[in-house]
């Protein structure tokens, strides 16, 4: 049995050697193991946030008779330095991530426009809600990288046309120069 642990945990170490994790400050200055980039934990974090914001200014209103109001959420935009699959992938992510979001605070179902068109009852929804993932990178004096994300909301009144709320999410991650583009 300790024969084929080693050789699994010198495996493991290799594995683990290709990965970019290191210690990251994050602005705020809470110390944490994660990637440079905007990672899952970012996202979650991100997007509850926002959602919190929304839902505890009470933006959203109901029609006469419903108990949730009908939302579209559009995809998010990715417009950061990722590109390819992991540029879809981030945006993906973001956007179910705020559907989920969305739902479960239980005042707010998601309207799916795919699906729609194959339902038998009609259904308008109120908002629309849409958002950018931008990134930018700014050189501290001691050559680190403050990697800068924010995460920018809008809501629309789709009965007027109204943007009647905006939310921009700031995630700060300070890190060494070598690992500003992971």
């Amino acid at each position: 049995m300790n024969r084929l642990i080693i050789p699994l945990l010198a495996l493991a170490f290799v594995f683990a050697g290709g990965c970019t994790t290191t210690t990251r400050r994050y602005v705020e200055g809470e110390q944490r193991q994660t990637v440079a980039g905007f990672s899952e934990e970012d996202i979650n974090d991100t997007v509850s946030r926002a959602i919190q914001s929304l839902f505890r200014l009470d933006r959203i209103k109901l029609q006469q008779g419903a108990n949730r109001a009908v939302m579209v959420v559009e995809d998010v935009t990715n417009d950061t330095l990722s590109r390819g699959r992991d540029a879809g992938a981030l945006a993906e992510a973001l956007g179910q991530s705020l559907r989920e979001e969305l739902t479960n605070g239980g005042k707010v179902i998601v309207y799916n426009k795919e699906a729609a068109q194959y339902a038998t009852v009609k259904v308008t929804p109120q908002y629309r809600l849409a958002g950018r993932l931008t990134e930018r990178h700014l050189r501290q004096d001691n050559d680190d990288v403050q990697k800068e994300y924010n995460l920018n909301l809008t809501l629309v009144d789709l009965a007027t046309g109204l943007e009647f709320w905006q939310k921009r999410v700031h995630v700060g991650k300070e890190v060494d120069a070598s690992n500003a583009m992971k």
